[in-house]
């Protein structure tokens, strides 16, 4: 079982698609970018987009892609917002593949609740 699922984000106009690899978030991290604190940031705000624009680079790259670090940095600071968000789901997905945007487990049938049996006191007077 593979803990990797497989990616898509956008990158100008076109549906870009990999299977996220160990090997890519030692690449990300060998750049002296912690690819958890990183996700974090994309979700809770505050994210360095330079890099941010790091990891673009390497994402189109694993998806067969082609771009410049520059145009990673423009395409985050100049960019169609939409596919700054998908590329940001992409990645988050990737570190961290417990969030699954948009995927709702399905729903297990509910269980009657089990009657709580009262315990028997002996009172003495």
């Amino acid at each position: 079982m593979s803990v990797f699922r497989e990616q898509s984000f956008d990158y100008e106009g076109e549906s870009l698609t990999f299977i996220p690899s160990l090997a890519l978030l030692k690449r990300i991290k060998v750049r002296g970018i912690n690819n958890v604190m990183l996700a974090n940031k994309c979700i809770n705000g505050g994210v360095d987009l330079e890099d941010l624009a790091a990891v673009h680079f390497e994402m189109v790259r694993a998806a067969g892609g082609q771009c410049t670090e520059d145009e990673s940095y423009g395409f985050l600071t100049g960019g169609d917002q939409a596919e700054i968000f998908s590329f940001q789901q992409a990645y988050i997905s990737s570190v961290l593949p417990s969030v699954d945007f948009g995927k709702k487990p399905e729903g297990q049938k509910a269980q009657p609740a089990k009657k709580k049996r009262k315990a028997n006191r002996k009172t003495t007077t």
